[in-house]
């Protein structure tokens, strides 16, 4: 279960995100704590990304389109298999 103790505005009295923070600075640090529930490597379909942020908002596909918009995931050409980007830190 993620933490979502600093969005605690935002979440109902289950814990769910019940509206998104219209700062974008804030939703995007919220949809950045969402992404720790994908592992970097592995292959996910668009139903089972959706399932998985189902569990804390319901509006997952503004998330899910934040996340590559940012390119922490990537998608194949036909928005059906998605992968986190394991980003590396480049040398100084």
């Amino acid at each position: 279960m993620l933490d979502l103790k600093a969005f605690a505005a935002y979440l109902d009295a289950s814990g769910r995100v019940s509206r998104l923070p219209s700062k974008l600075s804030r939703r995007d640090n919220l949809s950045l704590t969402l992404l720790e529930l994908f592992e970097p490597g592995i292959e996910y379909s668009e139903p089972q990304l959706n399932q998985m942020l189902k569990v804390y908002l319901d509006d997952f596909a503004l998330v899910r389109r934040t996340l590559v918009e940012m390119g922490h995931l990537e998608r194949d050409p036909y928005g059906r298999v998605y992968k986190r980007v394991v980003k590396t830190s480049s040398p100084s």
